[in-house]
């Protein structure tokens, strides 16, 4: 089967090898604004004199260009690995098999541009991945391949993204068979379907009058790394949140309010009180100054009663 790629990341790449035991690249589309993800399957498709395309969202609209070029490849099928531009159903009709997205959850659930983001700050026990015929909506169309991973405890976003990969390229043969096949699974009642948004400044902030320690600890490892941490403030400075852990043992809060650095302790760093009287323990933080462990960040100056705050 000859496959066409839409790439916007090294997703493609770090699947390659699964992707080429099966079926036969015959050309790859990205965007005209690059970015360093996208690089190395930039060089890879250079390298193995695979034809490159890059488009614009103007482009593919107007269609005439790019759907001549996607014709000459001779494509059978093609597979979205990551692209930021809505595709028309003008190119969706070309292949003969379809176009088909991979999204990392359990559709119909956290559909969007970020469903990893959301399944970790909302704290899923499981997330998954989904493979769909495109359609002129998006994220709807028939699925040819479903399933879940369970979350490590901890797990944040990079991992959980690799982890995905991984997951995709030891389910490429079946993937492949079935697009090949035209064979499409069920779909299940008990998976409500649900949209979120891109994340905005808002959704990466810290509440600390609001947001339990589950909470927080659900956003920080959802914010990183590609959102640099989960955001918050202290002396009107932003202060990125990259790594924290859960304090075991009992204490009195007293009229301490939340977001207040509540202990230090001399081997581990600051330990900061939460709207739902816990501890949070501070591993890694980032200030404009650096990157540092909560230990360091003691050590530096950080001391019991500063307080972190939200600004939105």
């Amino acid at each position: 089967m000859k496959i066409l790629i839409f790439a916007n990341s090294s997703l493609f790449v770090k699947t390659v090898t699964g992707i080429l035991d099966h079926i036969q690249v015959v050309g790859i589309i990205i965007p005209d604004t690059s970015n360093n993800d996208l690089l190395s399957t930039v060089e890879y498709a250079e390298a193995q004199q695979i034809p490159l395309l890059k488009v614009s969202a103007a482009d593919l609209k107007k269609g005439r260009e790019v759907n001549s070029w996607i014709l000459a490849t001779g494509c059978n099928a093609a597979l979205v690995m990551t692209f930021p531009f809505k595709i028309p159903e003008s190119i969706l009709n070309i292949p003969e098999k379809g176009v088909f997205n991979v999204h990392y959850s359990m559709l119909p659930a956290y559909k969007g541009p970020d469903p990893v983001f959301w399944q970790l700050k909302n704290g899923l026990k499981e997330i998954g991945l989904s493979i769909h015929k495109m359609t002129d909506i998006l994220d709807e169309g028939p699925l040819v391949f479903r399933k879940a991973m369970v979350l490590m405890p901890g797990e944040n976003y990079g991992l959980a993204a690799v982890r995905l990969t991984l997951l995709l390229s030891q389910n490429l043969d079946e993937i492949f068979q079935n697009i090949l096949a035209e064979k499409y699974i069920a779909a299940e009642s008990e998976i409500q379907t649900s949209y979120f948004k891109r994340p905005q400044v808002d959704d990466l902030t810290i509440n600390w009058e609001q947001q339990s320690a589950v909470e927080i600890e659900n956003l920080v490892n959802a914010a990183n790394p590609r959102y640099n941490g989960a955001v918050s403030y202290l002396n009107e400075q932003p202060v990125r949140i990259l790594e924290v852990s859960g304090v075991d043992g009992k204490f009195e809060p007293g009229t301490v309010v939340p977001g207040t650095v509540f202990h230090i302790d001399p081997h581990h760093g600051p330990m900061v009180l939460t709207a739902d009287k816990q501890l949070l323990l501070f591993n890694i933080v980032e200030t404009e100054n650096g990157i540092f462990s909560g230990k360091k960040w003691c050590a530096m100056g950080l001391k019991r009663g500063d307080r972190f705050v939200s600004l939105n």
